[in-house]
């Protein structure tokens, strides 16, 4: 018997050596493609112009909201102030700088913000607490951060501390931890200033100055607060200078004349 023969897959030809390489493109096709691309990235750029131009116009932000509890600031002249800064619509407004203004208000402490569909911005704000009065037209957080309100206007009945603005966190520690235990005594803190010298002076509600220095401030306390009822037995105090190694000096007034000017006192900080 004869074998069948085997069938053999059909070979694509081989390109004969030697055989010349396609031509580059003409110039003219360069030119074509060239001018295609510049025409597809004159086209972007018209559109996003357009969109930038327009967008405000047909998607503009009509409503400002904002969240949170505020008292240094009222909430109408926030959004007005938001208002006079936005320059988008609601898909091209930049809401990080419109952010980064808000949070550039002295009774912001931070701020954040978002949209909502078709036209509305909500902020949420979280205010400075000022804990105190710092100099004569500040205010200052329970963090020692300080800042100015721009209408000048400062809550009432706030004590006043006093310093170099960069050592507010320690002026601020140093009321935090005498305020309570004076409080234990019946006395309470008016002001606490640490000069250029670094000299601590406190003063309390109806007038007593009382003088710690420079060095060796919280052991001087500690003698004033163990030898206080002593002071007091003798006389009402307005003047104490702890700036001593091992005492203190006292200057008292009659007690009649003190009954006087801390009533005084009192009503003055009722009104104030």
């Amino acid at each position: 018997m004869s074998e069948a023969p085997t069938p053999t897959r059909a070979q694509t030809p081989a390109e004969p050596e030697g055989a010349p390489a396609p031509p580059p493109p003409s110039s003219l096709a360069l030119i074509g493609r060239l001018l295609t691309a510049v025409t597809i990235i004159g086209t972007l750029i018209g559109t996003g112009f357009l969109a930038l131009h327009w967008e405000p116009r047909l998607l503009p932000i009509r409503v400002v909201t904002v969240d949170g509890e505020m008292q240094g600031l009222s909430r109408e002249s926030l959004q007005h102030t938001i208002a006079e800064h936005i320059d988008g619509g609601i898909l091209t407004q930049d809401l990080a700088r419109l952010k980064q203004r808000v949070e550039d208000l002295p009774w912001i402490h931070r701020a954040s913000v978002r949209r909502i569909w078709p036209d509305r911005l909500v902020f949420a704000v979280a205010e400075h607490e000022a804990i105190a009065q710092w100099g004569d037209n500040g205010l200052v957080t329970v963090d020692g951060i300080v800042f100015r309100p721009r209408d000048g206007r400062l809550p009432a009945g706030l004590v006043r501390l006093d310093g170099a603005e960069d050592m507010a966190p320690e002026v601020v520690e140093r009321y935090q931890g005498w305020h309570p235990l004076l409080a234990e005594l019946g006395l309470i803190v008016d002001s606490v200033a640490r000069d250029a010298r670094g000299d601590w002076t406190l003063t309390l509600l109806g007038g007593t100055e009382l003088y710690l220095g420079t060095e060796n401030i919280e052991t001087r306390f500690k003698r004033l607060l163990a030898a206080y009822p002593q002071v007091e037995a003798i006389g009402v105090p307005i003047r104490i200078d702890l700036r001593y190694s091992n005492g203190f000096a006292v200057r008292w007034i009659p007690r009649a004349k003190a009954a006087s000017d801390r009533v005084a006192a009192n009503i003055t900080r009722e009104r104030s």
